[in-house]
């Protein structure tokens, strides 16, 4: 159950079938596949490894995608890098040609960071963040989507206008309960990079 994390970033493919999503990653990472600096292992992935990531792009990128008896209809993506491999997300969108959300969600940090993206199969997009550097900054482009709450962009305090409790409640509405989304996996698998 993931609930005990710093940072946790995540995504979801709306797909139904991981082994499309095995077929557009071993095409995206064709060359890297051939000359053995990569290696897609099909395995239960253990998704605690992947929380809390750590910062930087000086380590091998790797992420694990898996299939939930309680989600059947998605496929959820995680990485060992801060940003979620977002380009890779993106990538693999543009393969299979589906929708997909990534969200991230922090506790107790100091520079917290909140994001809510979804991208449909046409890449009509829209994007919520909020996150403190120096300051608290709000930002959104796109046209709102039915699950979200627009009267919680108005308030005044910006750290109340996107937060862990807005993105689990948006992703409860899309029938995703964060905190299960790592529970009765049934097929999986693991990319990682062995060198550059």
């Amino acid at each position: 159950m993931i609930s005990d994390f710093k940072y946790l970033i995540f995504s979801i493919f709306c797909i139904n079938d991981i082994q499309i999503v095995i077929d557009a990653i071993r095409s995206i990472f064709k060359t890297e596949l051939a000359e053995g600096k990569a290696e897609i292992r099909m395995e239960t992935p253990i998704v605690y490894d992947y929380i809390n990531p750590i910062s930087g792009g000086r380590h091998l990128p790797k992420f694990c995608c898996w299939k939930s008896k309680i989600y059947p209809n998605q496929i959820f993506f995680i990485s060992n890098y801060e940003d979620g491999l977002s380009n890779v997300c993106r990538a693999i969108q543009k393969h299979i040609k589906c929708s997909y959300l990534m969200c991230a969600l922090s506790n107790g940090i100091d520079n917290p960071f909140f994001k809510f993206y979804s991208s449909d199969y046409s890449a009509n997009e829209r994007l919520i963040l909020a996150y403190k550097e120096d300051k608290w900054v709000f930002y959104e482009k796109g046209v709102p989507l039915f699950v979200e709450n627009m009267d919680y962009y108005k308030n005044r305090l910006i750290k109340n206008r996107l937060n862990n409790t807005i993105i689990k409640e948006y992703l409860l509405k899309l029938g995703v309960n964060v905190s299960s989304i790592d529970e009765e996996i049934s097929n999986g698998f693991v990319f990682f990079r062995k060198k550059w």
